[in-house]
């Protein structure tokens, strides 16, 4: 099989609509810098179609063509949103008093505190070049490149076997080796200290690995390496209200 999905998404199916833009570098007056767009994808968040030949998800398994799995985000480690993508996460402090108590606040009964993080984000693209305004409606295009990936299956697949025995598996997709580098154009209406405009994605080629791993964890894992995937506008622009840190 050489690719997993069967059609190419278009990017109001799979990427900006289902997505909520979490944050994105400040901008200054007429110019976006270069910096990582994080996204957490909304669920149900995309559909794909694949097929597996005979014997893929071990010896016996049945074919299974045209398949159709729902794929949701799976959050990315804070540390890796953080270093990797360069984005904020959440953090949290909690005081805790010397019975180990947790309080709001501190206060003068705090002997320790503990910090926490947390994040949405699932998804990283990072825009590689400034974009540089000149004038209202003169579209910039800047370079784009997937960072990271991490979607995961609504519900386990489940697949049968020629003896008559079914398994369970999980389904993860995840960003595989170098990642090829796409375009996003911005057409600013308005230019000054928040400036408006509509955001186009081009296109952008991404490489992926689908990994299968069956129920209960620690049993079997078979992994498609290497996918393509072409990613397209939707009929709908973004805005550059998204782009709001």
């Amino acid at each position: 099989m050489r690719s997993l999905f069967r059609k190419r998404w278009p990017l109001s199916a799979a990427l900006m609509i289902p997505l909520a833009l979490l944050s994105l570098e400040a901008r200054a007056g007429d110019l976006i810098p270069a910096g990582t767009d994080c996204w957490a994808t909304k669920s149900p968040g995309t559909q794909a179609t694949f097929t597996l030949p005979a014997n893929f998800l071990g010896d016996g398994s049945k074919a299974m063509p045209h398949v159709t799995i729902d794929l949701k985000g799976l959050p990315l480690a804070p540390g890796v949103v953080k270093t990797t993508c360069g984005c904020q996460v959440n953090t949290k402090i909690e005081y805790l008093d010397r019975h180990g108590n947790v309080g709001g606040e501190k206060t003068v009964h705090t002997v320790s505190s503990r910090t926490t993080e947390t994040t949405d984000v699932d998804t990283c693209v990072r825009r590689t070049k400034n974009a540089k305004f000149r004038g209202k409606g003169v579209s910039e295009r800047v370079d784009i490149q997937l960072v990271k990936l991490s979607l995961q299956s609504e519900q386990p697949v489940k697949v049968s076997y020629k003896d008559g025995r079914t398994k369970s598996f999980n389904v993860f997709v995840t960003e595989s080796g170098p990642q090829d580098t796409g375009t996003m154009t911005f057409t600013p209406k308005t230019i000054g200290r928040l400036s408006t405009g509509a955001v186009k994605l081009d296109r952008l080629h991404i490489t992926y690995d689908v990994t299968f791993r069956e129920i209960p964890p620690g049993t079997a894992t078979f992994t498609l390496k290497n996918q393509k995937l072409q990613l397209t506008n939707g009929p709908k622009a973004g805005t550059f209200a998204q782009l709001v840190p």
